[in-house]
Parts: C-alpha cells; structure tokens; sequence
C-alpha cells in the first residue's frame, strides 16, 4: 500500500468518507497553501485567511459523505473559501475596501536576496502596489481575478466553482483589468 501523500484525491476522498482520518489531514496538507493563497488575495487579511481556511474543512469534513465522486475536492475547497471570503466581505459592509493588513505576504514571493538589493526593492515596490490597487476591487471582480491569474484556474473552471456563467466570469475579469489599468496607470514604470 502506497503512503497517503501519494494517494491522489479522489482515493484520499473515499479513505475519509470511510472513515480514515490521515486520508483527511493528508487532503488538508495538500491544499491548504493554494486555498490560503486565494483566501489572502481576496481578503487581504491574512488572520481571516487562515480561519477560512480551517473553516473550509471542517464544513467539508462534515459533508464529506454527501461529496460526489466526480466532484473535485480542490474545487469544492475552493468554491467554501471563496464564498467565506465573500460573505466576510459582505459583513464588513463594504466591497471596495479592505485591511491591507501585512498584504505584502503570502501571494507574493519575497524578492530574492542574491540579487541588487535596489531591483529587490523595486520589485517589492510593484508588488505592493498591485496588490493595494487588487484590493480596492469590488468583490465579485477580486474573487475572478485570484482565482484566474493567481491561482492559474480556466475561465470554465472557476464559472462552475462559482456556479455562475462562462459569460460572467469574462466580463467580470475584463471589468476588473481596465480598473486596475487605470488605477495603476504611471504608478509600474521603472
């Protein structure tokens, strides 16, 4: 018998639902940076980022059984995190902005420190204005653009994790680039 780490999903998904709980953990070890990565980019909150994260498997922990078999755990995980970010964002009674609480960290990388420490610092500095000017879009736009150039998911993909239209999707995404081309209009060059 193979170790858990290199059972594939769907195995680790049937293991749990009968019962196995290292089948569970070993999902949640496999997921919970890419889910933490969409949390934190929606969010820019990195403390509700990692409390959705847990909130996301122990929603799915408890249904797992009602999970079907063609369905994807990672999108499923997915489809939690992003409407718990949603919904935080609804709490908090506004869509168009948020904490920018350590907003540097965790969906970015840290510039290398081999290199000039002025290129570092320029690069830190593109990567902090992007990130501020994703944070000033609505959410509905926010949660398209992490899921589609952050985390890399097909326009199909996140439409079906979203549970809305191809369509939607598209236009949300072209909505959200002309915002961000205007906001950040002069502010990259360097």
């Amino acid at each position: 018998m193979k170790p858990l780490a290199q059972e594939s999903d769907k195995h680790l998904v049937e293991l749990a639902q009968a019962g196995n709980l290292d089948a569970f953990e070993t999902l949640y070890h496999r997921h919970k940076e890419r889910l933490y990565t969409v949390a934190v980019g929606i969010l820019g909150n990195h403390s509700d980022a990692q409390d959705i994260v847990q909130e996301a498997y122990l929603r799915s922990f408890s249904r797992l059984e009602k999970l079907r078999k063609e369905t994807s755990i990672l999108a499923y995980l997915l489809r939690i995190v992003s409407n718990a970010a949603i919904d935080i964002l609804r709490f908090r009674k506004t869509s168009h902005t948020v904490p920018l609480e350590g907003a540097n960290q965790g969906i970015d990388e840290i510039p290398d420190a081999q290199r000039n420490p002025e290129v570092a610092m320029e690069e830190a500095n593109r990567v902090s204005i992007l990130q501020e000017a994703l944070l000033t879009l609505p959410a509905d736009q926010r949660v398209v653009v992490v899921m589609h150039h952050i985390e890399g998911l097909p326009v199909q993909d996140i439409a079906e994790q979203l549970k809305i239209p191809v369509g939607t999707v598209k236009s949300r995404l072209g909505r959200a680039r002309e915002t961000l081309r205007r906001k950040l209009q002069g502010k990259l060059e360097g």
